[in-house]
């Protein structure tokens, strides 16, 4: 699912997690995965969800055309060496 030219025809500012009716939408195990670990590394790391956001609305704008959640791994790797957990 490419999501960014969706994004940009609502005219939002940055990319928003897939959801159906409420519930975040993965349409394979990888990115459910890829999500939890997001999720427990800012949490472990102390910093806000901003912070990963962040690396999110970059990767997104770096490559318009990639997929949502491939940009959420690009991110999520970008997070992680900021972080120092991941070298």
């Amino acid at each position: 699912m490419t999501v960014v030219p969706a994004v940009r025809r609502a005219g939002l500012a940055e990319p928003t997690l897939p959801r159906s009716n409420g519930t975040p939408v993965f349409e394979a195990p990888w990115q459910a995965r890829a999500h939890a670990l997001a999720v427990a590394s800012v949490e472990a790391s102390g910093r806000d969800w901003d912070d990963f956001r962040r690396h999110l609305i970059a990767a997104v704008a770096e490559d318009g055309e990639r997929p949502y959640w491939d940009s959420w791994v690009v991110a999520l790797e970008a997070f992680l060496a900021e972080t120092g957990l991941l070298e």
